[in-house]
């Protein structure tokens, strides 16, 4: 797969098909979208292209950082194994927001990508004034000679799978339901940093990660996650909060790590979000702090080793 970072990088296509979006979370709705750019390059023997962007529209207009649900990293991953050709990953800037439709079709989906099919959502809008509708698309092909393909939502029961609705599920602690909108668990990935070692005197060392700003943090609480680290993996239990019964400040993510004991600092480790056991709680002293972990960790043994056993 090859990507490029810059529409002055786009050299002239023989010929593509090609999909723009936001793609902040590769959930089943951006994948029938890229599956079928896909299909459609592959039947015709020409490059398939996804056409994204580093930020967020949104952030671009109002100034708002916004949070994602993958990484660059993970994002570049599902595009390859998707079966991608070429990824064209953009900043969102003046380029893209203050051109015409027209202009932004002639300039870069004609004469540079030399498109013959362009994919995109049943809702998707671009270009200056958000005049870039699907139905305005629709005629600017017929006008330069390509066909565009407006894709309708795609709902899972009566829910319409968007980058918001899961978003929404991991803010709300519901990370059971996040796969079936997204297609697998939510994780998260940080390097493992020194802070306090207070888990270590009560028998629950923990393995706290740096956060990664960009990143939706779920709900505070307790979770059952999968551990990966360094190709192997463990189950884990994962708090989220701001450990109140020692009067902590910061948000952390700490994982106790079941059945392991290896110094693991500077590693980078991936959190897979399996459950959410409980709410984050004050306890009178660390006595009752210490029962309760043994609890958390009893049920999520039992549940998720002993089961795989």
């Amino acid at each position: 797969m090859i990507i490029i970072n810059s529409l002055d990088e786009i050299e002239n296509f023989d010929k593509s098909v090609v999909t723009i979006g936001k793609y902040d979370g590769i959930h089943k709705g951006h994948e029938v979208l890229i599956e079928r750019t896909i299909n459609y390059a592959k039947k015709e023997n020409i490059k398939s292209v996804v056409l994204t962007f580093k930020n967020s529209p949104l952030s671009y207009f109002s100034h708002i950082k916004t949070r994602e649900i993958i990484t660059e990293e993970e994002k570049m991953n599902k595009f390859k194994s998707l079966g991608v050709d070429i990824v064209i990953y953009i900043p969102f800037d003046e380029n893209v927001a203050d051109v015409s439709a027209e202009d932004f079709i002639t300039n870069i989906l004609v004469n540079k990508l030399n498109v013959k099919k362009l994919v995109i959502g049943h809702d998707f809008v671009f270009a200056k004034n958000r005049e870039g509708t699907p139905e305005v698309i629709r005629n600017f092909g017929e006008k330069y000679g390509f066909f565009v393909e407006i894709v309708n939502a795609v709902k899972i029961g009566n829910v319409r799978v968007s980058s918001t609705y899961i978003k929404d599920l991991i803010y709300a602690g519901k990370v059971e339901e996040i796969k079936n909108y997204l297609g697998g668990n939510y994780m998260l990935q940080g390097k493992v940093i020194c802070c306090k070692q207070l888990g270590r005197t009560i028998g629950f060392p923990t393995a706290n990660i740096k956060l990664n700003e960009n990143l939706v943090i779920p709900k505070r609480g307790i979770y059952a996650t999968k551990v990966y680290i360094d190709g192997q993996t463990y189950i884990g239990a994962t708090n989220v909060g701001y450990n109140p019964t020692v009067n902590g400040e910061r948000l952390s993510i700490e994982t106790n790590i079941l059945q392991f004991n290896k110094d693991i600092y500077g590693e980078t480790i991936k959190l897979e979000f399996l459950e959410r056991i409980r709410d984050e709680k004050k306890f009178k002293d660390l006595n009752g702090l210490k029962i309760q972990l043994k609890m958390d960790t009893n049920y999520i043994y039992k549940k998720y080793i002993c089961k795989s056993n």
